[in-house]
């Protein structure tokens, strides 16, 4: 259990009010709460008590087990334990395990040959994570209840109002955020109508906030220094810079490049270890896939873990004792030698170190340190090869000390209370799709195959152009809003005024002009859509004069849609004018 923070003042609201974090990595999972109390300084506690666990520890495996019918058997270190394995074994059990990165974004670059277990029949990665998300609870009230003397009532009174963090790694958009919010509601964390009671941050804010919150970065937090957080996770790793604006009372920073992920966490290391032992050993009597899977186990929480640079050889556990010297296995042990090790490490290391380079680069060269959290950044290999890359740019590369494995859980809690990140940079063009009067001068307005209708002014209009609301790499502040105005017609007999607007990400450099081929409906390289905004324009249709044109009478009406975008997740709404005054309507948005 935590100390109280005293750097916090005492929380000031009315009721008392709990708030959990929880951090579903690819490989392991951890979680937090704090119980708010009128006066009292906020107060973070892990929960360091799980089923089946052998000796107490904040992070748990994010794998489950599953039975013939589908149903969710076995959760977190449970799936560890020996008598469970033989149940599972038993009754033919499937494992699950790295499903996380089954909701990836599609657009995430991705280290080749990734070969994700597969998920039993009939089993959806939403399902999953509902129903670890719902262990996770259970784990939650059971500490509270155990805990605290009157925990029982906390709970009941407490639960139905609070609050859950989730984090999501950097590359996570509206669509994962919502089917993430989807799983919650599912299991049972907040009812259908608390689902805005789930926020999201992504994990590397949350590890630098820690990291602060921690004390053991101090001295790297200077006013008006800029640093880069590389958080190197389980599944993905995500870098981001950030300039500090403030360090007392209250740190405050601000990104000064666009957070990036990538699919290059430690499971990238250990699937280059499955694939080597399943190379070496086949033909073997290790040649089987339960046998290779307790030997990568072996392997991750052994050889994975202590390898450093320099390090002639290393061993992994095979089962029995026998010596096989043509395959450098001796009583049972499997000899690796340095430069297979390092084969292990090569791929997700060239990743992030791109990575760093981007981010230093894209912040202006100002970074002068790299903070590493994650368990990736533990190995000493990894941290040894990431400060030999920092030499090279005139860059520290420093570890805080001590645990980073509730690291996120509790910056999750710090994100929350906070609000110290006060500004974000734009990772991609986002805008919307646009008609303009037809141009015969512009060849692009004259290509083959596009789309043009007559409007209700009796003018000829070209559709499909993207109209930018915010550009790559643009700074965001936390609170501010962005816009695009619109004309649409509306006849004078139109009864309905719902209007929808596709809102559209462009990851590349910069936007073309229209956002399908000619002709098509496919979209040209680099765009996606994010997003639908909904909202109704009853209103702004009553508050528009009417005109005449072409001999009909109809309704010529200008909005906006304005999105913020400060904050992890976007928000929408509408607005126009009413008598010269600007007024806003409601807006909802919805995803694929």
């Amino acid at each position: 259990m935590s100390a109280a923070d005293n750097r916090r003042s005492p929380y000031a609201g009315p009721s008392k009010k709990l708030i959990i974090s929880i951090d579903v990595g690819t490989t392991f999972t951890a979680t937090s709460f704090c119980l708010l109390q009128p006066g009292n300084v906020p107060k973070f506690e892990e929960i360091l008590r799980w089923p089946k666990q052998a000796t107490p520890d904040a992070k748990v495996p994010s794998v489950l087990y599953y039975d013939q019918h589908g149903k969710a058997r076995a959760f977190g270190a449970e799936t560890e334990d020996e008598d469970t394995i033989m149940v599972a074994e038993e009754n033919e059990w499937v494992k699950v395990e790295w499903w996380k990165l089954l909701l990836r974004p599609a657009h995430l670059p991705i280290i080749k040959d990734l070969v994700l277990p597969p998920l039993p029949p009939n089993i959806q990665v939403d399902q999953i994570f509902s129903d670890h998300l719902r262990y996770i609870k259970d784990q939650v009230k059971a500490y509270i209840t155990s805990t605290y003397g009157s925990g029982g009532d906390i709970w009941d009174i407490l639960s139905p109002t609070m609050y859950v963090i989730l984090t999501t790694p950097n590359g996570w958009e509206g669509s994962q955020q919502n089917r993430m919010r989807q799983a919650a509601i599912k299991a049972g964390l907040v009812d259908e109508e608390g689902g805005r009671r789930v926020k999201f941050v992504t994990e590397a804010e949350a590890a630098v906030l820690y990291a602060a919150d921690s004390g053991s970065v101090n001295d790297w937090l200077v006013e008006d220094s800029h640093l880069i957080l590389c958080d190197c996770g389980g599944g993905t790793v995500d870098i981001t810079g950030y300039k500090i604006n403030a360090v007392k009372p209250a740190l405050k920073l601000e990104e000064s490049s666009a957070s990036r992920c990538y699919l290059a966490g430690a499971v990238f290391v250990t699937q280059a270890a499955k694939a080597f032992f399943k190379e070496r050993l086949s033909g073997t009597e290790w040649d089987d896939e339960d046998m290779l899977q307790k030997i990568v186990y072996h392997f991750d929480r052994n050889a994975k873990k202590k390898f450093a640079e320099g390090d002639a050889v290393c061993y992994v556990q095979l089962d029995g004792h026998k010596t096989v010297p043509n395959l450098g296995i001796t009583r049972g042990r499997l000899k690796i030698t340095g430069e297979e090790m390092e084969s292990f490490f090569k791929a997700p290391l060239e990743q992030i170190k791109e990575g760093l380079e981007i981010a230093f680069e894209n912040g202006g060269r100002m970074a002068d340190k790299v903070i590493l959290v994650g368990g990736l950044a533990s190995s000493p290999y990894m941290y040894s090869k990431l400060v030999a890359w920092g030499k090279e740019y005139g860059i520290s590369v420093s570890r805080p000390d001590g645990p980073t494995v509730k690291a996120v859980a509790n910056g999750a809690l710090a994100w929350h209370l906070d609000a110290s990140v006060g500004a974000r940079v734009a990772k991609y063009h986002y805008g919307t799709n646009m008609m303009v009067p037809f141009d015969p001068e512009d060849p692009e307005h004259c290509e083959e195959g596009r789309k043009k209708d007559l409007g209700l002014d009796g003018g000829q209009y070209v559709h499909g152009l993207f109209s930018s609301i915010v550009k790559k790499n643009e700074k965001i502040r936390v609170s501010e809003e962005f816009s695009s105005s619109f004309f649409v017609d509306y006849a004078a007999d139109e009864t309905d005024f719902e209007h929808t607007a596709k809102i559209y990400a462009y990851r590349r450099l910069n936007p073309p002009t229209f956002l399908h081929f000619q002709g098509k409906k496919t979209l040209v390289p680099g765009y996606d859509v994010i997003c639908t905004v909904k909202g109704n324009l009853e209103k702004c249709f009553h508050a528009t004069p009417f005109r005449t044109a072409s001999g009909k009478r109809f309704k010529d009406i200008e909005f906006s849609v304005c999105l913020a975008l400060g904050e992890t997740e976007i928000t929408a709404r509408l607005r126009w004018l009413e008598n010269n005054i600007e007024v806003y309507g409601p807006a909802t948005i919805a995803y694929d």
